[in-house]
């Protein structure tokens, strides 16, 4: 279990002597260690994935077999945190025995709460993945293996299934029903129709909230949808199309009182892609938290995540949730992403953890707007600040594929441009040549970005600005 970055102890690991009683405790000692810690917290204060509390460990062993038998590579959240480390495959280094050993050992220890990993099981998963050559990725063993899914807000829910052809969410009250079940769940998901078009479904039960307090939700469907809670109408997506369209997403606050709020969400789904996005947030609360499939996306689109190279910017120029049509996305190294908007000549949005999924517009040129895969989006800006006669000239790549945006006014050049830096933070920096004027740049408005709103930029003088999210 040890990155690439450490063949030293990768090599003395293979030349220790075998334990002849396999002990699971030893076993991971010697093996997993050095850079999943003693502790199972991660090694160097955390800087490696944990497997104390990982949702990676809870459930199916088979998924901790897989891993260990071919690697992990790329980006992959674990317990909240975005790594993206390399584990190289070890099912040349350890026998059987052995791996069973200590798995074993990391499910039941620290507080999981898994049993025994039969030697068995990763007998017959080293056959069944024997043809692989390289490592997993978490999108790849997901898809096979999922995580369990964590209970969510919601309470006593069932759905209800209609048959029908419909434009607009219809009153499902004069419908009957073709068959009503219990999601024990708790997840507002498309998926349990088993079917591809022409129904509908409305589930109904209780929202648990926390708190007393004022609640946001956020809804978007392919094709349409209503959230109701305690009798009075929330959210609406009206009539059809896709996921992601910035124009159909609806957004609505509403007073709850703590415990059991009841809750109905009415769906209706046409002809080609389906699926429903539905997210809570309390006031003042930073992340969404989630009623539907995370960020969901319409059904039908293959999943085609994009993400950075280990040392190389990427680049995404189709429609992006949050910003303008000519909105130019990039994911940088170390998990930190923003997207500039060419119709208002600035950055507008910055985000975290995951870039973007491509597979929409990447697939039978798909319409409507992409959310970022990240949670932490935040935005800097959203109008114009420059004078009406600037125009945006393109941008240029470094040997990196960082970007430097090009903005022409009258007798001056703006450059601006954007590099990753430390510990997940952005290095921008502005140029101006050209002319006298001095130009006021707005740095964003969100304290939790910059402490500065704005900068004095003068001909011939550069001006670097570090941005992190908090």
């Amino acid at each position: 279990m040890l990155p690439h970055r450490y063949p030293l102890l990768l090599s003395l690991a293979l030349l220790a002597p075998p334990l002849h009683a396999q002990d699971g405790e030893q076993l991971y000692a010697l093996y997993c260690s050095a850079c999943h810690a003693p502790d199972g917290k991660g090694a160097t204060g955390g800087a490696f994935p944990p497997l104390a509390g990982s949702e990676w460990v809870h459930g199916n062993p088979k998924r901790s077999v897989a891993i260990v038998l071919k690697g992990l590579e790329g980006p992959v959240d674990v317990a909240g945190k975005s790594y993206n480390l390399a584990m190289p495959p070890q099912g040349a280094v350890l026998g059987d025995d052995q791996i069973a050993a200590i798995l074993s050992y990391v499910h039941s220890a620290w507080g999981n709460k898994g049993g025994e990993v039969k030697r068995d099981l990763v007998r017959a998963a080293r056959s069944e993945f024997e043809s692989r050559t390289e490592p997993w990725t978490a999108p790849e063993l997901l898809k096979i293996l999922p995580l369990e899914k964590k209970p969510t807000a919601l309470a006593n829910l069932t759905s209800r299934i209609y048959k029908g052809q419909w434009v607009q969410t219809p009153d499902f009250s004069k419908i009957e029903a073709e068959n009503v079940e219990e999601e024990h769940h708790g997840m507002i998901d498309t998926t349990i129709a088993g079917l591809n078009q022409d129904f509908g479904i409305v589930w109904e039960g209780d929202f648990m909230a926390p708190v007393n307090g004022e609640y946001t939700f956020k809804l978007d469907a392919d094709d349409g949808a209503r959230l109701i809670l305690n009798g009075h109408p929330v959210a609406e997506v009206k009539g059809l199309g896709p996921i992601g369209e910035k124009r159909r997403m609806s957004e609505g606050k509403i007073a709850l009182k703590a415990g059991a709020n009841p809750i109905r969400v009415e769906y209706f789904q046409g002809k080609g892609n389906q699926g429903i996005s539905l997210g809570w947030k309390l006031a003042g609360a930073k992340q969404w938290q989630w009623l539907s499939p995370k960020n969901a996306q319409s059904q039908g689109a293959p999943t085609i995540p994009l993400l950075p190279k280990e040392d190389r910017t990427v680049i995404y120029r189709n429609f992006i949730e949050g910003t303008t049509p000519r909105g130019i996305g990039f994911g940088f190294p170390g998990d930190v992403n923003m997207a500039y908007s060419a119709d208002n000549l600035a950055p507008e949005l910055l985000w975290t953890d995951g870039f973007i999924d491509a597979g929409r517009h990447w697939t039978d040129r798909g319409m409507g707007f992409q959310a970022p895969i990240g949670e932490n989006v935040v935005t800097l800006t959203a109008q114009r600040f420059l004078p009406p006669s600037a125009r945006f000239k393109g941008y240029s790549l470094d040997p990196k594929g960082n970007p430097t945006f090009h903005v022409k006014m009258e007798g001056q050049l703006l450059r601006d441009a954007w590099a990753p830096g430390e510990n997940g933070s952005l290095i921008r920096t502005l140029s101006l040549t050209g002319g006298s004027s001095v130009l006021e740049i707005p740095l964003g408005d969100n304290p939790e970005v910059t402490p500065a709103k704005s900068v004095s930029l003068s001909p011939g003088k550069p001006v670097t600005v570090t941005y992190k999210l908090n």
